[in-house]
């Protein structure tokens, strides 16, 4: 075979086959350099071209006078590097940047040499001074000349890089930056922390999307051609180029493998490897001392690490680089692709390895890359001191997911290092409890829970009433978040308070008292006089011992109270008031529960318009101080998708439920969770399925299976399953059991949508003469009323004014009634009137209510105000998009004879019956038996069964004559009379 010389590697052809994404690249670059900033991710699998392209892309900016900061994340496991490309990135300023970059103190975290910035106790302060540091110093620069930030790698990006790239992108205006980065599209599995940051950025006006493909068959051959400088026949080239699939890495590799004689391995790692193994012995040596770095590695950490002369070293180096398996870059050489490092990295044998790992223990400056090295070179001491050491550094970060991570390899540790309290100068108490803090912070609520637990644990077995009473109350806390551990709540603060009873005065008396303040969130049985005169209690302890952060915590408190005894106004402004003193101490906590319950205050009396804008403030105030997934910022994210939900803002109800970049798993499924009452609303039920599928099978918190099942439950009817919908309820219902202090909101909801479902299956019992099963079906209404009443009295203890006025409760209060009576046979007018009347100010649950109205009053006659209220509903249904209520509402119409108005659509059938199906049933309804079926559609006589048996499941019917009436019914074929 002939051979092409010593194969080329991509960086020494002209690029080939990306002119159109280069042509983008540099209109954006053109863009930002005229004043209006923006960003490109660029995403690809492995191999497809993005570093190469992006080369070409930096190179030319710089030659147009751009400044230029690159900077990649590094695949190294756990270990959490935060802000590594950022270091990266600010490591490449010039002097006289250095000194603009001197000005902001706190760019010493990420900066070497400048003047350390003085430190603060609140971590969440730290990241925002640092995120503020970063954007305002680009922006510095960008005055001067226009700034490109291309950050590679971004599937390797750790949390506090993930939340450094969303803060800098949502915040670019006018200022002459542009940001690119690059991710791997192969890398991105379901869960992958990078897909939420993706759809979060995705729907920024300033972000541009590009995947890069591979190249089709043409240019891959260009590729190879160009690659072999043209010496191998065309019939290898175009070999070469269809087996590498476009993948221009593979291009390469499987180049250089014809060029160097080789021949095509079977498999990728064989190839990457077999081109290793044509090195020399020193050489190859030194490129798996470079695997196991993980990152860009200088030349004397190679030199200790491999111990090899300097001359013999140089020799090795000077080897790989003309091999093309490692590149000089920044005074040190990292692998010219991932997967070659891969491959190298996994083919080490178990010693090798370990005794590499314990080589770079020795050199690394960084804890998190000590500890990562330690841990996998077996030295557990210098691991567990590095971990510790590491999860303070990223705690004053602000980057609170990888002190968690810290954290936790300190603690799997710890029990297998002798002594390692005089190690590490901790004890393990108080590492749980660092751990405990952190999961509260970042939202991992579960593991906040266990990590309490353990702690109380380890409190218990010493003698301070003291700890042992924080341990508790931080438990609580803890178990607030999980939505169904109300007794057990109520039980930790009351042991608790009992430790702390009768102590002097302190902080920690005083935050118990200030939590029990707070009974309300896990039980509805509360004395108004009670937890007031512990709010008070807490406030004058706090004020004795100085306590600020518990004294402003039980303003909001009292706020609270304000509200329950009717002076709203006050209330919102006593909230208000704390919310800023709150903020000027740095309780960024405490800061974000005072404004959400302003909202929520806001919404019950009326005011959306400003109830929705507080929550889209709290859910930007929470990135802000760096608690995007605490409780309360969890919160407002779910509740800004319900808001939206109810005030017919659809689209950016589904907009507002991907606000999700960064969450746990948790905290992504509970905002994700009520979009399914829009896609339930608008008819998408395949998209519903697919999401509920996916929200349940990720979490068992009860909070999202209760808000997933509501939808499902609402989907089910709408598609003429009314027994299912009733299955749904009754498992929300069981959910709402277990709950501390579940929603009334949705429990009215889930009530009113269970007997809508049971009137119909009562009234298809009554037309079929059958009235054991229509009582049957009563009853089962009347249980179920009974049973939700039973777990979700409207009136808790002391609280004035929420089922008068959340129009929620009004309406769904006012449903449950009227349906109830519809069940029964009877028709309430006045329970009608309510639950259709201007009080119920969500203009969907009126429109259904309108509708449901609608039909009983044409079974009275009742003509002209029947199509009074078709018409008001075929409006808003209309409007919204809520296509199951229109294709009811139209359908209805047409029956009665009813006009509507404007131009009409047909009406529109919701139901999972496939084309054949339908086919099937609407022969079936002109007359014909299943054999004359199978003629007409050229297929078998069974085959006709099949389908029509699947349409009658579908439809719930027990014979032909049924699943033709039904199907006649909802639209789904036309008319039968003659």
């Amino acid at each position: 075979m002939p051979r092409c010389g010593v194969p080329r590697i991509g960086s020494g052809i002209a690029l080939v086959g990306r002119q159109d994404e280069l042509a983008r690249l540099r209109a954006a670059l053109a863009t930002a350099a005229a004043g209006q900033a923006g960003a490109v991710l660029i995403g690809g699998d492995a191999g497809v071209g993005k570093t190469r392209l992006l080369t070409e892309f930096v190179a030319a900016a710089r030659s147009g006078g751009t400044t230029v900061f690159t900077g990649r994340c590094l695949d190294v496991d756990e270990a959490g590097l935060p802000y590594l490309p950022f270091v990266e990135a600010l490591g490449q300023l010039t002097p006289a940047q250095r000194t603009v970059a001197a000005r902001r103190a706190v760019l010493s975290r990420l900066m070497p040499g400048v003047a350390p910035a003085e430190e603060s106790n609140e971590p969440a302060m730290e990241q925002l001074r640092l995120f503020d540091g970063v954007h305002g110093l680009f922006s510095d620069l960008a005055a001067e000349t226009p700034v490109l930030l291309a950050i590679e790698d971004l599937h390797w990006a750790d949390a506090s890089t993930r939340d450094l790239i969303l803060f800098l992108v949502s915040r670019l205006y006018t200022q002459r930056i542009l940001i690119v980065g690059t991710y791997r599209l192969d890398d991105l599995h379901r869960r992958h922390p990078l897909r939420p940051l993706l759809g979060e950025l995705s729907r920024l006006s300033t972000v541009e999307l590009m995947e890069l493909g591979p190249f089709d068959q043409a240019h891959a051959m260009k590729l190879v051609d160009a690659l072999s400088d043209g010496t191998l026949p065309s019939a290898t080239v175009q070999k070469i180029a269809k087996r590498s699939e476009g993948n221009a890495f593979f291009c390469e590799e499987l180049t250089a493998a014809y060029g160097d004689g080789a021949g095509v391995p079977a498999g990728l790692a064989d190839l990457l490897l077999a081109r290793i193994e044509r090195l020399s012995g020193d050489a190859r040596k030194v490129v798996r001392a470079a695997a196991v770095a993980s990152q860009r590695v200088t030349h004397e950490s190679l030199r200790t690490v491999s111990s090899l002369p300097d001359d013999v070293l140089e020799e090795a180096l000077r080897e790989t680089v003309q091999h093309n398996v490692l590149v000089a870059a920044d005074g040190g050489y990292t692998f010219r692709h991932a997967l070659l490092r891969e491959a190298v990295y996994d083919d080490l044998l178990p010693g090798e390895r370990v005794r590499l790992h314990a080589g770079y223990a020795q050199v690394v400056t960084s804890n998190a890359l000590l500890a990562y090295h330690s841990l996998r070179s077996h030295d557990l001491p210098g691991a567990l001191v590095a971990s510790v050491k590491a999860a303070d550094e990223a705690g004053k970060m602000g980057a609170l997911g990888e002190k968690l991570r810290h954290v936790e390899q300190a603690l799997e540790l710890w029990r297998a290092v002798p002594d390692p309290e005089r190690l590490t100068g901790r004890t393990e108490l108080g590492m749980v409890r660092a751990a405990a803090r952190a999961s509260i912070a970042s939202g991992e609520v579960e593991r906040a829970e266990e990590y309490s637990r353990a702690a109380v644990a380890l409190a218990d077995e010493l003698d301070d009433p003291e700890l042992r009473a924080e341990t508790r109350h931080q438990l609580a806390f803890a178990l607030i978040a999980l939505e169904d551990r109300g007794s057990e709540i109520q039980k930790t603060v009351d042991e608790a308070w009992d430790l702390v009873r009768d102590r002097p005065a302190g902080q920690t008396r005083a935050k118990v008292l200030a939590l029990a303040a707070r009974s309300w969130v896990w039980s509805w049985q509360i004395d108004l006089a009670e937890v007031k005169s512990l709010a008070e209690q807490a406030l004058r302890d706090a004020r004795e011992v100085g306590a600020t952060a518990v004294e402003v915590d039980a303003l909001v408190t009292r706020a609270v109270f304000a509200e329950w005894e009717g002076d709203v106004a006050e209330s919102i402004r006593m909230g208000a008031a704390a919310a800023e003193r709150a903020a000027s101490i740095g309780a960024y906590d405490v800061e974000l529960r005072a404004r959400k319950n302003n909202a929520v205050t806001l919404w019950i009396h009326g005011d959306k318009t400003n109830a929705l804008r507080m929550m889209d403030f709290i859910a930007e105030r929470s990135v802000e101080v760096g608690l995007p997934w605490n409780l309360s910022g969890i919160d407002a994210r779910l509740e800004r998708v319900v808001m939206r939900y109810a005030n017919g803002d659809w689209a950016g109800a589904l907009a507002a439920g991907q606000d999700t970049a960064g969450a746990p798993t948790v905290a992504r499924a509970r905002v994700l969770a009520p979009t399914l009452w829009v896609l339930a609303a608008s008819g998408d039920f395949a998209a519903l399925d697919e999401r509920a599928e996916s929200l349940t099978a990720q979490t068992e918190d009860v909070l999202t299976r209760e808000i997933v099942n509501l939808g499902q439950a609402e989907a089910a009817l709408w598609r003429g399953r009314p027994r299912q919908a009733v299955d749904h309820i009754d498992t929300l219902i069981s959910h709402m059991e277990t709950m501390s202090r579940g929603s009334v909101t949705d429990a009215m909801m889930a009530t009113s949508i269970s007997l809508w479902a049971l009137c119909d299956i009562a009234e298809d019992a009554r037309r079929r003469s059958d009235q054991a099963a229509a009582a049957a079906t009563v009853a089962e209404g009347e249980a179920l009323v009974e049973r939700v009443s039973a777990i979700m009295p409207i009136r808790a203890t002391g609280r004035r004014g929420i089922d008068e006025s959340h129009p929620e409760v009004i309406a769904f209060r006012a449903r449950v009634q009227a349906e109830l009576s519809r069940l029964r046979g009877h028709h309430d007018v006045r329970l009608w009137e309510e639950a259709t009347g201007p009080a119920i100010l969500v203009e969907y649950w009126r429109a259904v209510a309108r509708w449901r109205w609608a039909s009983l009053l044409l079974a009275d006659g009742s003509r002209d105000r029947a199509a009074e209220l078709l018409v008001a509903a075929y409006e808003v249904a209309d409007r919204l998009g809520a296509r199951p209520l229109r294709a009811a509402v139209t359908d209805l119409a047409r029956r009665s004879r009813i006009s509507l108005p404007g131009r009409q659509p047909a009406a529109e059938p919701i139901s999972d019956l496939t084309p054949r199906e339908l086919a099937v049933l609407k022969l079936v309804a002109s007359g014909l038996t299943n054999r004359q079926v199978g003629e007409r559609l050229y297929i078998s006589q069974k085959t006709a069964s099949v389908h029509l048996s699947r349409a009658m499941a579908k439809l719930g019917a027990a014979n032909r004559t049924e699943v033709v009436s039904i199907a006649h019914e909802r639209g789904l074929i036309g008319d039968l009379r003659p």
